[in-house]
């Protein structure tokens, strides 16, 4: 069972790397990514909103991966 922490850990861990940057800089992101994904996300505040979900998503994962162990072992 120890895998299923270890993935969640990890896909935690993507999301955290990807989510972070667009919530602390969009300008950068925005400006970094090709016309057509930069426009479909939208403007500055649209990109802080998307930053923020998908930072959101990364912790709660790493939350459960680190407390899954704990709770499965009783």
């Amino acid at each position: 069972m120890a895998l299923l922490p270890t993935a969640l850990i990890a896909v935690g861990a993507v999301h955290l790397a990807a989510g972070l940057p667009a919530l602390l800089a969009p300008e950068f992101v925005c400006s970094r990514l090709p016309q057509r994904y930069a426009e479909a996300v939208g403007d500055r505040r649209e990109w802080r909103g998307f930053g923020a979900g998908v930072t959101s998503v990364g912790i709660s994962l790493v939350t459960i991966g680190y407390g899954l162990p704990a709770l499965l072992n009783g």
